[in-house]
């Protein structure tokens, strides 16, 4: 009989924050589903306060794990390989967002759904603003970024975040549009006090 213990690969972990998160998330939507799906104002989130303790770990392995790929790669690999990695992983998030029944085509539905996803992830502490939204065009803000708030409080100064802030975003917009594209026009590791999207349906 083996009596000792196996410590959990990254995959594994990463898993079981997500899934927490997720759990969480998710029974919330059956306990409120106004306050899940009610995203047109971007309001925050209100759930059980143990929400914030697997959205935590999952931030706190994020940033360990993107820190250790960038000191490991180095700037310009690290770029290259989360920007095919970063649109795999959205097209994933997609299709979570389907089974919560978070669906549209449009732009308006895309600044709804992606920060919905993304606070489901984070936690309610994660906050947005819609600037400008159309059918057609649609400028959102990130107020304020967990994940940014851990690299600050850990004195990272490597950019970890903008990649895939601009290849994640892209990847969603076009798994829901083909025709739909999402730039990062701003970026808080360049310097900017908030991020921000410009997403726009190509015609």
């Amino acid at each position: 009989m083996n009596t000792g213990t196996e410590s959990p690969n990254r995959k594994e972990i990463f898993k079981g924050l997500a899934v927490g998160a997720g759990g969480h998330a998710l029974g919330a939507s059956f306990i409120h589903p106004e306050e899940v799906l009610g995203q047109s104002n971007l309001e925050e989130v209100q759930m059980d306060p143990l929400w914030s303790n697997p959205t935590s770990g999952l931030i706190f392995w994020s940033v360990s794990y993107l820190k250790e790929v960038y000191d490991n790669k180095g700037r310009e690999q690290y770029l290259e390989y989360f920007k095919k990695n970063s649109q795999l992983r959205a097209a994933a998030s997609k299709r979570n967002a389907d089974r919560l029944g978070f669906t549209g085509s449009d732009v308006k539905s895309a600044v709804e759904i992606i920060p919905a996803m993304l606070i489901i992830l984070y936690g309610p502490k994660q906050k947005y603003e819609m600037v400008e939204t159309t059918a057609e065009k649609a400028r959102l803000k990130c107020l304020n970024c967990e994940l940014w708030n851990h690299v600050q409080a850990t004195k990272i100064t490597d950019d970890l975040c903008s990649v895939h802030s601009q290849y994640w975003w892209d990847g969603f917009v076009k798994a829901m549009n083909p025709k739909m594209t999402s730039n990062l026009v701003k970026a808080k590791p360049w310097g900017d006090s908030v991020c921000e999207w410009l997403i726009e349906l190509q015609t």
